[in-house]
């Protein structure tokens, strides 16, 4: 039976309704450039803070500029609605992020770029004149700062096409089309090698529309800040070192070019975050604003590395046996701890292996033998596991690779139910560890009455706000957070990323991110090409710095880390203090700040009165301030200059 409507609750919906009418009403045709609501400027992301107020004070005069160019919509463009479209949703963005502006043509550049401005943005331009050209680049090398899109000067004010000289000058880079074209759209990851990146997974995927033609750089002074991917794993070899997306340091200046606009990026609320994050991060870099980050890995590593003996499908005694031996001799020799998750039925077996496994790092679960999970009821799932786990004598699950990387929401269930931490899955769209979408994998609202859905007949619902669905109006208490299910974190194997381990792990370097080597003992025997790839890529790994840790230790790092978010809490001429909020239950050590502002602004910075060591990087033109442990609560930092 239904409720009685108080008059509260009329109130409500009343407001609902008025709400959704002026939505409704002042929406554009085309879709939106929403704005999601965890992005703003001051905290991009969760570990990044950032101080815009000076480039965000004055509304009278902006400090970005918006290009809207006549001459590529006149003369070079069979579509009418290229110039538009991609202007107009610059605008949305920018009035989204709340981004003062000022539009402009090619009257306002003829006759040199207002060094008022501290971006100009520039999509979809395609004609520029030799004088426009010249004007762009005086501009960015006296310090300002451009993001440019599509093929960037590719043609003159009147349609013949460029000798490609300006586009390479400015970003350091070849602009090609003659490619294979991606009818369907293509992956551009996001790699944490520049401070574009910044609180964004590494080598995370952006999903770009296609983009007719198709056009893409190959970087040879500049810097790419991600690889271009096709949607077919078969085809990637014919893109490899190809991006789009570019950061450079041009003499005073900076300059981004992207192929994409907002629009061609996926409206899901993931991708949109992050590439929100990453427009962010380019106007904050471009207008050398004080960003404060914190570096992925513990001690500002390079990388974060690990060794995963995984099942294959099949069973021959003694090539597992052969190649299993191998491994644990090659880790023992590089003293490099693993992580393994084999069928206890064929592990169990060798009980002299076990030994030496669980001296050398941590045992895994994946299930009681090769046979996939995936289609099975939960409770067979869960017996599966458990069973893997009395047989391999494992007090603590640390995590279940499913046989074969195959899952369901019944795995995720049964996850929940045995209390594990994490999901190993093969081919993941990034580097970096990741929660599971509980709600996209399992419906759990089987488990809800009616009454659970309606609001107590006293209490009022919160009112609705265009963008912030479902948002409550007061903070959750701290008890109804204990009583949510812990979150099952997913960590990505890098399989298919190339096709040798080291090439893989040179790719996960260079993007900063999280490789974790796939060696199935089965399959490779002890002389094989794929034993002594692995070998020279544990060393490399070694040598390079990489922090080598079992799987376990990177998640329960990444979690603890995700827990800790810095705040500029005052920036004067000399000094900056800084409230580094550990949220977290537990303290957490090896913590490193990455700071950077106008050029070498910080070279000279010190921790005031406080414990910890500051190291400046010319290359990157970063502070890296080396932190104490952060106590539970707010940690504050003074840093002077």
């Amino acid at each position: 039976m239904l409720r009685k409507l108080n008059i509260s609750s009329i109130v409500v919906l009343m407001a609902f309704a008025l709400a959704s009418l002026f939505f409704v009403v002042v929406a554009p045709v085309a879709n939106g450039q929403a704005v999601q609501k965890l992005i703003n400027f001051q905290q991009p992301s969760r570990s990044v803070a950032m101080d815009l107020a000076p480039f965000l004070s004055d509304s009278k005069k902006p400090k970005v500029a918006l290009f809207r160019s006549r001459q590529t919509r006149n003369y070079v463009t069979n579509d009418t609605l290229m110039v538009g479209d991609a202007v107009y949703y610059w605008e949305l963005l920018l009035l989204g992020l709340r981004v003062p502006f000022r539009m402009i043509d090619e009257r306002d550049i003829n006759g040199g770029i207002d060094n008022d401005f501290t971006v100009v943005i520039m999509p979809a331009t395609e004609a520029l004149s030799s004088r426009q050209k010249r004007r762009v680049r005086d501009y960015v090398r006296k310090g300002g700062g451009l993001i440019a899109s599509g093929r960037f000067g590719y043609f003159d004010e009147e349609g013949n096409t460029d000798d490609g000289t300006f586009f390479s000058d400015l970003f350091g880079a070849e602009q090609l089309t003659d490619i294979p074209a991606q009818r369907y759209g293509f992956l551009q990851s996001l790699d944490g090698n520049t401070p574009l990146a910044n609180g964004i997974p590494m080598g995370y995927h952006l999903n770009i529309a296609a983009q007719t033609p198709l056009t893409v750089a190959r970087v040879t002074d500049g810097t790419s800040a991600g690889r271009f991917i096709t949607y077919d794993p078969k085809d990637q070899s014919k893109f490899d070192g190809y991006t789009t997306i570019l950061y450079r340091e041009y003499d005073k200046g900076r300059a981004v070019w992207m192929r994409f606009n907002p629009q061609d990026v996926s409206r899901e609320k993931e991708p949109q975050e992050n590439y929100q994050r990453l427009i962010v991060n380019a106007l904050g870099e471009l207008a050398r604003t004080t960003s404060v980050a914190f570096s992925p890995w513990p001690d500002a590593k390079p990388a974060a590395f690990s060794v995963a003996a995984m099942a294959a499908a099949g069973f021959d005694p003694q090539t597992y046996l052969e190649g299993l031996t191998k491994m644990l001799d090659i880790l023992e020799t590089q003293q490099i701890p693993g992580s393994f998750y084999l069928a206890s039925s064929e592990v169990h077996a060798f009980q002299d292996q076990m030994v030496r496994m669980n001296q050398l790092g941590e045992i895994g679960l994946t299930a009681e033998n090769d046979f996939v999970l995936f289609g099975q009821p939960m409770e067979v799932q869960r017996d599966r596991i458990l069973t893997a786990r009395q047989q391999l004598g494992v007090q603590e699950i640390h995590g279940v690779y499913p046989p074969a990387g195959f899952f369901d929401g019944n795995t995720i269930r049964a996850m929940e139910d045995i209390g594990g931490d994490y999901l190993l899955l093969p081919s993941q769209p990034s580097m970096a560890p990741g929660v599971i979408d509980w709600w996209a994998k399992v419906d759990y609202r089987e488990r809800l009455d009616l009454e659970d859905l309606l609001p107590p007949e006293e209490e009022a619902m919160p009112l609705f706000i265009p963008g912030q669905e479902g948002v409550p109006t007061t903070p959750m208490t701290t008890e109804a957070i204990k009583n949510l299910p812990d979150p099952l974190s997913i960590i990505p194997v890098s399989e298919g990323l190339a096709k040798t381990f080291m090439k893989s792990y040179e790719i996960t370097r260079r993007a900063r991110g999280y490789y974790v080597l796939p060696y199935y003992p089965e399959t490779y025997a002890a002389r094989s090409l794929q034993a002594a790839d692995f070998e020279a890529t544990i060393a490399q790994a070694k040598r390079e710095g990489a922090w080598i840790v079992p799987v376990s230790d990177v998640l329960t790092w990444w979690r603890k880390r995700d827990q800790i978010r810095p705040v500029i809490a005052a920036l004067g001429k000399d000094e900056m203090h800084l409230d580094l909020i550990n949220d977290s239950e537990t303290p957490i050590s090896r913590v490193v700040l990455e700071i950077r502002g106008d050029r070498d602004q910080y070279k000279k910075l010190k921790i005031a009165g406080g414990e910890g060591k500051v190291v400046w990087v010319e290359e990157t033109e970063t502070t890296m301030v080396f932190l104490p442990e952060m106590a539970v609560g707010v940690n504050r930092v003074t840093l002077t200059w």
